[in-house]
């Protein structure tokens, strides 16, 4: 569990999450960046802070959502192959550590590299609806960052004894991702200033990454 945790603020941590954290913000907040480091309201009856957490918080619910039903089918699947549990491990063990010499740079794996785009007209749902849809979207398209940890975390659920074991597992996996997305949200001026400030060393969050799978 605690390693779950720990894997979940490193993929907070990555070069392809972090350094992007304004677009998160902006784009589940729906407010601009100036709006958000002012914290200056328009017509709207929320504070854009306001309005930052509340999408922050749907937008973690979204891809909780799809964690943890890919830790109940990891476990199910796992257990309907119970015979093979012995040798299913140790495909599993092998698969993780491919993963982590991957993200340590040992060598690429081109197909996690690719990225996916669910496009949408921004204002064609409230906020918080749009925070959620990204959330969603986030866990099936961003394989370069998500992929090999979460392949990781999927090959020790699919070894858990029940499915709850599982489920639990990413859902503690999700909450290292999510809470760090909510800090984010309300410190936004202080976020700006750590992208900016974080650059070349984001490569080793990456491979601390790797080499705890």
């Amino acid at each position: 569990m605690f390693a779950s945790f720990i894997a979940g603020i490193l993929t907070f941590l990555s070069p392809c999450i972090f350094p992007l954290l304004p677009g998160y913000i902006s784009f589940m907040s729906g407010e601009s960046l100036e709006n958000l480091k002012t914290d200056t309201a328009d017509s709207s009856r929320f504070s854009p802070r306001f309005k930052a957490f509340l999408g922050a918080l749907f937008f973690g619910l979204g891809f909780t959502i799809v964690f943890v039903a890919l830790g109940a089918t990891a476990t199910s699947f796992g257990r309907v192959l119970n015979s093979y549990q012995t040798l299913l491990s140790q495909i599993a063990g092998v698969i993780v550590i491919i993963f982590g010499l991957h993200m340590i740079g040992v060598f690429k794996i081109k197909f996690l590299m690719k990225t996916s785009k669910i496009n949408y007209e921004k204002k064609s749902f409230p906020f918080f609806l749009n925070a959620f849809f990204l959330g969603i979207a986030f866990v099936l398209g961003w394989t370069p960052c998500v992929g090999p940890i979460l392949a990781g975390i999927l090959a020790v659920a699919s070894q858990e004894s029940s499915v709850t074991q599982g489920m639990l597992l990413l859902f503690v996996y999700s909450l290292g991702l999510w809470i760090p997305f909510l800090v984010a949200a309300l410190a936004v001026n202080e976020v700006i200033s750590a992208v900016r400030k974080a650059g070349r060393y984001l490569i080793w969050v990456e491979r601390i990454a790797g080499a705890l799978l």
